[in-house]
């Protein structure tokens, strides 16, 4: 069948944004309670589409699940973008398993965008994509031999300016690989931006300012989200420290967050790594927090000022006068 035919790609990103939560042109934010949150209006994505500006698309899914041989942690970012009559798109992906380490996937790159596709992923050579997250996606490898069926996401957080929108969720996900049927949880990053300068990769990835990403998910299958960064035009606009606890499917947007990397290691250049984290909030069920520490790091870009990796943390969560054991991955920008 070809899903092509009856793609309506407009249409296909205003239901997954009713889904997500913000209403286009009403200037609110629908939270899980239904009441409204005021805010700036958010820009006209239709209007974007159909500009001269630069337009820029992510979707960022990071699964954590477990089965009797352990942990497997898989992330893909998918990334699109059109410059004047230009449309790109590339892909980031990471594989591990707790007993094997990284794993080498395949699909790392940038690929055609033939089909000139924003709101929608474009499909690769190595990936698939069937649905969409607000119905529920599938992300089909036959080249890697793995499959993430994700079920339709929940929103937990929703921002946006004239010029951009950063929703986060998470659901539940299953992972096949390896004759393996692995059930665990995703969260999830969706970020629509335009007119974002063509220098902003090259710059970001020099003077990140100590990016921390923390995608984590407790034993019992609740999440817990923690961006982290300090100083940048990303953190002025949509706030230093955003994150977000799922736990016995109550969710809550931690606004109020304190994270400290207690402990660094050298790196190769001027620059060190973070180690471990210690993280401090106030939620609904008093204090809360969070220590994790790095427990197998895959180094994939070195500047010699600062650089990318991908690191697995292990750690406690502590909150509501319980302990549980977290598990997960952390994207890590110097």
């Amino acid at each position: 069948m070809d899903r092509t035919r009856s793609f309506n790609p407009v249409k296909v990103f205003l239901l997954s944004v009713l889904a997500f939560g913000v209403i286009t042109g009403r200037g609110f934010i629908r939270g899980e309670d239904g009441k409204k949150t005021s805010g700036p209006e958010p820009l006209d994505v239709t209007a974007s589409l159909a500009g001269p500006k630069p337009v820029f698309v992510s979707d960022y899914f990071s699964f954590i699940g477990a089965d009797e041989r352990g942990h497997v942690a898989f992330a893909i970012d998918n990334d699109r973008s059109r410059r004047d009559s230009k449309f790109d798109a590339d892909a980031h992906v990471f594989l591990h398993d707790e007993r094997e380490g990284w794993i080498r996937v395949s699909g790392n790159g940038s690929y055609a965008n033939r089909k000139k596709e924003l709101l929608r992923i474009p499909d690769s050579p190595d990936f698939l994509f069937l649905g969409d997250a607000a119905s529920g996606i599938t992300l089909d490898s036959p080249r890697n031999g793995l499959k993430l069926i994700v079920d339709p996401m929940q929103e937990r957080f929703t921002r946006f300016t004239s010029e951009a929108i950063f929703s986060m969720g998470s659901t539940s996900a299953t992972l096949t690989w390896k004759g393996r049927v692995i059930p665990g949880r995703v969260i999830y990053e969706y970020i629509f931006m335009v007119n974002l300068s063509p220098w902003y990769s090259y710059v970001s990835g020099l003077f990140y300012n100590d990016f921390q990403g923390l995608y984590l998910k407790t034993a019992e299958g609740g999440d817990f989200y923690l961006r982290n960064e300090k100083g940048t035009t990303w953190s002025r606009a949509f706030g230093k420290a955003p994150g977000f606890l799922v736990l016995d499917r109550k969710s809550e947007v931690l606004d109020d967050l304190r994270a400290e990397v207690s402990e660094r290691k050298l790196a190769f250049g001027f620059y060190t790594w973070p180690g471990t984290w210690h993280v401090n909030w106030k939620g609904n069920k008093g204090a809360g927090s969070l220590t994790v520490t790095v427990v197998d790091q895959k180094n994939v870009t070195n500047w010699i000022i600062g650089g990318f990796a991908m690191a697995v943390v292990a750690g406690e969560l502590s909150y509501g006068g319980k302990t549980r054991p977290v598990y997960g991955l952390a994207e890590l920008i110097r």
